[in-house]
């Protein structure tokens, strides 16, 4: 670990600023609260301890601190967006355990209009990578096509590969991943974040249905300017004829659809009906939950149940502490009076006045901030900043969050920007310097698109 990466910095951190706000006049459980918080938020961006751990010990110095009683203080893991998370985790566990996920990729990949040329290939497999990452991670999505885009360039002949053409397709993956969870409020964990926090803060509940009315729109743009950025100049190589055999050969390879990927796909339909057309009378996460034990009680071929526990117990079980630490210390936030002064302090600095402006100082702060730590723990910073801030400057708190929501999402330039950039350059085959420079342009579109699209949308 480098030094300016040590756990303990953070401690140190919080106490500076603890000492530093001895003159502000704030109520001492602010006070503290902000030295806990500078803490944290130090071991999220430099990720000194696992996230979830620093969530955790987060919340127990709020506790000893005084900040607020332990169960005020761990209420908030147990939020009803937690139950959402839960089971939406539950039904991409059998989405890969089955083997679904890939199978619908495989489909739209094999459509021949979707692979007659390069730039038909990347829309393909943009379409494959974010229908995918809709409903599972971006990691896991990511992971789930990697080999079938490795696959694919290995049935170009040696002689006839082109380095620029496979560092692009990996990027499109890469890229095409993040951007598809956009799409759904399961679609990545910022999503529901800043839903959870809305609700939570600021007593604003965003259907399924209402949050795809913004993120589908906003995915499809980043998408066609994802590929329209990628397909560029962009000749196809020899040896095409290759990618198309492998497509075929591999869909042929799957078979036909067995009983565990059925159940998995009847019970991921219940879940998007009951999302889309059940309203206030079943809650989101009470119909992701509904939808997941389903699971446990269909039958793969084996006569097992679609999803074991044990596979169950296989999900990443870390993101649900980190939200319910980040949903804790957001909640502290306002109830110490701690996000009046962060607001003000911020309004001044940046003499930020209209909603539009505080939704733009909001998504630039989110994706600053998401390129030098986790999308997840991006979110948990800005969110609750742009909250503050709103209140501050008087404008509608939909509007900031969800352009901080949103923009955590981006964040293209490095390979530790997202686990997906990290994946596909990893293989070796993604040049660095074409990930900076897609990045960067996709990057400033995205920010400038929910800047702007936000408001066209009427939020």
């Amino acid at each position: 670990m480098t030094r300016w990466r040590h756990p303990l910095i953070g401690p140190l951190l919080g106490a500076l600023l603890w000492l530093g706000l001895g003159t502000c006049g704030l109520l001492p459980e602010a006070r503290n609260l902000a030295g806990v918080m500078a803490c944290v938020v130090f071991w999220w961006v430099a990720e000194s301890l696992p996230l979830a751990v620093s969530a955790l010990l987060g919340s127990c110095a709020c506790v000893l601190l005084g900040v607020a009683p332990a169960r005020k203080v761990f209420a908030a893991y147990g939020d009803p967006v937690i139950m959402l998370f839960l089971g939406s985790f539950w039904l991409a566990k059998a989405m890969a355990r089955h083997g679904l996920d890939r199978r619908i990729a495989l489909r739209l990949l094999s459509v021949p209009s979707l692979n007659r040329s390069p730039a038909a290939l990347m829309t393909g497999l943009a379409a494959a990578a974010a229908m995918v990452s809709a409903w599972v991670s971006n990691t896991a999505a990511t992971a789930m096509l990697l080999p079938v885009v490795l696959g694919m360039l290995s049935a170009i002949p040696a002689e006839s590969r082109d380095p620029r053409f496979e560092s692009r397709l990996l990027l499109m993956l890469a890229f095409a991943a993040s951007l598809g969870g956009l799409a759904t409020p399961v679609g990545t964990p910022p999503n529901l974040i800043g839903m959870g926090m809305l609700e939570r803060l600021a007593g604003i509940h965003l259907s399924f249905f209402a949050w795809m009315k913004l993120g589908v729109p906003l995915a499809v743009v980043s998408l066609a300017f994802a590929v329209l950025l990628l397909c560029r100049r962009l000749d196809a190589p020899p040896g095409w004829g290759g990618l198309r055999r492998y497509l075929d050969e591999e869909r042929a390879r799957i078979g036909p659809w067995t009983r565990g990927e059925k159940a998995t796909a009847m019970a991921l339909s219940l879940a998007v009906v009951l999302w889309l057309f059940a309203g206030e009378a079943v809650p989101e996460g009470v119909a992701a939950l509904l939808a997941a034990s389903l699971l446990f009680v269909l039958r793969d071929g084996h006569g097992a149940p679609a999803l074991t526990w044990d596979a169950a117990c296989g999900i990443d079980w870390g993101v649900l502490l980190l939200f319910g630490g980040g949903m804790s210390l957001g909640g502290l936030l306002f109830d110490t009076k701690l996000a009046d002064s962060l607001g003000q302090a911020l309004a001044s600095l940046l003499g930020v006045r209209s909603p539009f402006g505080t939704a733009g100082v909001s998504a630039g702060l989110a994706l600053v901030t998401s390129e030098l730590s986790s999308n997840t723990a991006s979110a948990n910073v800005a969110v609750p900043t742009a909250l503050a801030l709103a209140k501050t400057t008087g404008a509608a708190p939909s509007y900031p969050a969800l352009a901080a929501t949103l923009a955590a999402s981006f964040g293209f330039l490095l390979p530790v920007s997202t686990p997906p950039n990290a994946l596909v350059y990893g293989t070796g085959k993604v040049r660095l310097r074409d990930m900076m420079r897609f990045g960067l342009v996709l990057d400033v579109f995205g920010f400038v698109l929910i800047w702007f699209g936000l408001g066209v949308l009427g939020v």
